[in-house]
């Protein structure tokens, strides 16, 4: 692996948390906002430059990439007829640079060592924005104003634009860090604990249930399966879980009435008769998906679309009918197509007799079913964060997948396997040993 090729990997997924980018004046008539470069695009064209393509993708990939250049072709048919093509071009905009994060993950990471400096990155960024969060939960504002914070009071938010944009963040993070802090143990596992403890604390911080669902439903259903599978309660992880479920229930029991008190009125605001409940709000997209069935009413512009009754101020609490309503049934298909197309690519890896393969795909998959749980509730997914963050995960699926091929190609071939073995030797010899996983050795 290149040197530089880390420091990239490991900026990419840092700097996709920072919220500023580049300003550049008279662009309003084409694109509904001023900032349409951001300092994450740096190291990804950095990687398209110097990134070396090494591995092909996965036979199983295929789905997964077809849908997904489907997708984003539906999602640019509003520049036919969207009535605001300006919001299409900026949502647009986000789409690009997440489906090239998308791109560039799965050409340009080739090797577990690529790997974990990527997961290196993430736990960079979990404690970086936790501790933020934290901060402001504790108390108050960090004062990181330039880069993008803001404090509503009684919501952690980091440096993202709204608490539920950090929550998603926190919850993704977490379920990602979780497998590398209990499980794989790799270099700087200090660092993955302290990362994770955080990065929970800092998802209570947030006070978003839909997040706390999505965190919480998917640890339960993958902790479930790895325990029936006899995986979940290793000698190696036990001491661990035990430290972490003894701070859960100390949590509980300091922290429970406040996590009830934001339940108590979810049926209210869910059930409601007034125009801007749940419900009703649902049903105001599901009419205007049956007036636009084809098409929707294009990328971005729900807005324009809204009863009058919600005079365009509230949008429906849920991205999979934000989905329908914009891009149509087609869209909302391949939406659903998209996700689970690629947990069916992460639970096939999760057969991997490599223990770190086998819990990277697992942290994958948790990570999606955290989204698919928290978009239930949250129109998030049309947030630049939500999309870059969730496209990564995405294309660790397929990462793994690739990674997986070529090791199950090698061990069949005994020549490409004896080819392997001298390169290796010959990399310790002259550089030393590289970043090497303990449990997948």
């Amino acid at each position: 692996m290149a040197r530089y090729t880390k420091y990239l990997l490991i900026l990419l997924t840092f700097f996709a948390t920072i919220a500023q980018g580049i300003t550049i004046s008279g662009i309003q008539d084409y694109i509904a906002g001023p900032d349409p470069i951001h300092i994450v695009d740096i190291p990804l064209f950095l990687l398209f430059i110097l990134g070396r393509k090494r591995l092909p993708q996965a036979r199983q990939a295929t789905l997964p990439i077809v849908f997904t250049i489907l997708f984003f072709l539906w999602s640019a048919s509003g520049l036919f007829f969207a009535v605001n093509k300006p919001f299409v071009n900026q949502e647009l905009l986000y789409n690009l640079r997440a489906l090239l994060i998308f791109v560039a993950i799965i050409l340009f990471v080739n090797t577990k060592e690529e790997l974990q400096y990527f997961f290196l990155g993430f736990a960079f960024g979990l404690l970086y924005e936790g501790l933020i969060a934290v901060h402001q939960w504790l108390r108050g504002p960090v004062g990181l104003s330039f880069l993008g914070e803001q404090f509503w009071g009684w919501q952690a938010m980091g440096t993202f634009v709204h608490p539920s944009v950090a929550g998603f963040y926190m919850s993704l993070m977490s379920v990602l860090t979780f497998r590398m802090a209990v499980y794989l143990r790799p270099r700087y596992h200090t660092f993955y604990i302290a990362a994770f403890f955080i990065g929970v604390v800092a998802l209570y911080a947030t006070l978003n249930r839909a997040n706390w669902l999505g965190f919480a439903g998917a640890m339960v259903i993958m902790f479930s399966i790895d325990f029936f599978r006899g995986k979940a309660l290793t000698k190696k992880a036990r001491g661990l879980l035990g430290v972490m479920a003894v701070m859960a229930l100390l949590g509980t029991l300091r922290y429970g009435t406040v996590i009830i008190d934001r339940f108590s009125d979810a049926e209210d605001s869910m059930m409601a008769e007034r125009s801007s409940s749940r419900k009703n709000l649902a049903l105001d997209a599901v009419r205007i998906m049956n007036d636009h069935p084809v098409t929707g009413v294009g990328l971005n512009n729900y807005r324009e679309f809204v009863s009058k009754e919600t005079a365009g101020l509230q949008i429906v609490h849920c991205s999979y009918l934000l989905i329908g309503a914009e891009l149509g049934y087609p869209g909302l298909i391949l939406f659903a197509l998209i996700i689970l197309s690629f947990l069916y690519v992460g639970f096939k890896c999760r057969k991997s007799r490599d223990q770190f393969m086998y819990h990277i795909a697992s942290a994958a998959v948790t990570g999606i079913l955290a989204f698919a749980i928290a978009m239930l509730p949250s129109p998030d997914y049309r947030n630049l964060y939500v999309k870059n963050h969730i496209w990564m995960v995405f294309g660790i699926t397929l990462v793994v997948a690739k990674i997986d091929a070529h090791q199950r190609k090698i061990l069949a071939d005994p020549r490409l396997r004896a080819k392997l073995l001298a390169r290796k030797s010959a990399m310790q010899q002259h550089a030393g040993a590289p970043l090497q996983n303990r449990a997948g050795r």
